[in-house]
């Protein structure tokens, strides 16, 4: 291991590295010093260390909640991302719009003095949420209805029309209650007098007042509108919250999925709002929690497969770290945005009541690294990341059934049932639709082999692609090289041709079960030179092939594709 790296690693994480010996010297130095200076030294540490997240106690360390975390978990910029969803949201549905926001806590005051000046008791909760929603024109349109266990908040200019249907609703069901409102800025406090007023009671009240559409939009709790509470309208749900717990998790996401006998054809948007400051420690611990939610959540990705994990959301969230996730805020953020007009194209995709299969399907997802081109074969238009795929898996399944590996169908019949779909971010899943399991396991496999680092490959082969210039079709003749300057010059520009040139793109990996012998390998190569491009396998051992990997690594001819191997349920 070179020193350059190990470096790269220390500074990666160096709190991590540093710990041990830091624990050891507060708790058996500084601690036990007789010197008043180092028991002061102790305390600053010990109070820097636990901003950091880690605990110093009397027996070691521990893991702690971090002001940082906290911060981000809380942060004002989650509540002012309600906007721009839910304005979207409004142009898309209308006035069908019934939009519920879900928070941790009605509101959230500060754990230490060293945070009292940047969140504030409202921080993160409820009612900073519905404050938020009241500052722009057009959220507070929906006429936003905050309710919790304690608090009811109406919108200013909802209050005529919300308290005329409440006193109607409070009648029909034979309640006995007197409206007190409080005016504030922006907003009323309701509350009532009476032995029926309670959150039981003014719950179900509001709840079907925004069923009717007087309002909007409901700012709630976790805990009220959680478990047990009802209203098959929502068709928007944002979380706001912190939780990560899988049943959690699913009750609020279960709130949104109530069948409305009114519209048969609602589909609910379900929204994670994710805060970031990669440039502190702990500062992507929002993210995490977003990842660990949809850890055993199932969702419909856009290429219309079932799949569990962060993945379903976008196909970018498989392979990024959340290091390198605020490279890619502004194209993900755009992608969320662009599908709140898609609902009828998602709902299509789940294929409601039609036949699925009940087992998983092994599949690849590929972001393949340039080097496209025209096909070196006799086609007439230019690889897309798709075709490239479906050509390649032709390949690699024409190969697996020649060399007898397909034990259950014929590889004319698997051919078919190879399929190919783009993804959001130039992701590109390929599969098997309707193949026996170790059928599809075998594709899956020597397609990520083909895609994947060549590194301990046995057997190489090149890709090559065609690429169109222009030029003078009297380049290189007397016409040009004897005329004058300018004369050559009007001639080459008048007699520009479209031509191609053969290049050697990428080097791929032969897949590793056809890679165990020569003739498998041939089988491949045979496969690959028809649907692919020219082309003879190397031999890894050869000398003569690593000369050639060292000039594939200068020439960029490497793999740079993105690879991860998933089970979808189809």
């Amino acid at each position: 291991m070179t020193l350059d790296l190990l470096d790269k690693i220390y500074w990666a994480d160096p709190l991590s590295r540093l710990l041990p010996i830091l624990t050891w010297y507060i708790r058996h130095g500084l601690r036990r010093s007789s010197n008043r200076a180092d028991q002061i030294l102790a305390k600053h540490a010990i109070h820097r260390l636990r901003l950091l997240g880690t605990q110093i106690t009397e027996t070691g360390t521990q893991q702690c909640a971090s002001p940082v975390s906290r911060i981000l978990a809380y942060s004002r910029a989650k509540a002012r991302a309600l906007i721009p969803i839910l304005q979207h949201e409004q142009t898309v549905l209308g006035g069908a719009i019934r939009a519920v926001v879900i928070c941790d806590y009605e509101k959230t005051s500060a754990v230490s003095a060293e945070l009292d000046h940047l969140l504030d008791d409202e921080a993160g909760g409820a009612i900073a949420a519905f404050r938020e929603l009241l500052t722009d024109e057009d959220t507070d349109k929906l006429d936003p209805v905050l309710i919790t266990g304690s608090t009811v908040l109406v919108d200013d200019d909802l209050r005529p029309k919300l308290e005329s249907a409440a006193l109607q609703w409070l009648s029909l069901n034979k309640f006995s209650v007197e409206f007190v409102w409080q005016e504030t800025e922006g907003f009323h406090i309701l509350s009532g007098k009476g032995a029926d007023w309670c959150p039981r009671v003014y719950v179900e009240m509001i709840t079907e007042l925004f069923q009717q559409g007087i309002t909007h939009c409901l700012v709630g709790t976790r805990g009220l509108l959680g478990e047990g509470w009802d209203a098959n309208k929502i068709n928007v749900l944002i979380d706001l919250t912190c939780v990560t717990t899988s049943m959690t998790i699913n009750q609020l996401r279960g709130r949104s999925f109530r069948l409305d006998p009114d519209t048969p054809e609602k589909l609910a948007n379900n929204w994670d709002v994710v805060c970031l400051a990669p440039e502190f420690k702990k500062g992507l611990d929002d993210y995490k929690r977003f990842r660990l939610k949809h850890t055993r959540l199932y969702g419909v990705t856009d290429d219309g497969c079932i799949e569990k994990g962060v993945g379903h959301v976008h196909a970018t969230f498989t392979e990024i770290k959340p290091e390198g996730v605020e490279e890619s805020m502004v194209e993900l953020n755009r992608d969320m945005l662009e599908r709140v007009d898609q609902r009828a194209h998602f709902r299509d995709l789940w294929k409601i009541g039609e036949p699925y299969h009940p087992e998983p399907v092994s599949t690849v997802e590929i972001k393949a690294g340039g080097g496209l081109g025209f096909p070196a074969v006799a086609r007439s238009q230019e690889w897309t990341e798709g075709t490239l795929t479906q050509a390649i898996g032709r390949a690699v399944i024409g190969a697996l059934g020649q060399a007898d590996l397909l034990k259950n169908m014929s590889w004319v019949e698997a051919e078919k049932q190879i399929r190919v779909a783009e993804r959001a971010g130039g992701y590109v899943r390929i599969f098997l639709e309707n193949a026996d399991e170790e059928s599809c396991r075998l594709f899956a496999e020597a397609m990520a082999n083909v895609f994947g680092p060549v590194k301990d490959a046995r057997y190489l082969i090149r890709r090559e692609a065609d690429f169109e210039y222009t030029e003078s079709r009297f380049a290189g003749t007397w016409v040009l090289n004897k005329t004058p300057g300018f004369i050559s010059s009007f001639i080459a520009k008048r007699t520009q041709v479209t031509k191609r040139r053969r290049e050697v793109v990428k080097v791929h990996a032969v897949p590793k079960i056809l890679a165990r012998n020569k003739d498998r390998a041939l089988i491949f190569q045979k496969n690959w030179n028809l649907h692919v491009s020219p082309g003879s396998v190397w031999f890894y051992t050869h000398e003569g092939t690593k000369s050639m990997l060292q000039e594939a690594g200068e020439k960029d001819w490497l793999p740079d594709s993105t690879v991860h191997q998933k089970e979808v349920f189809m």
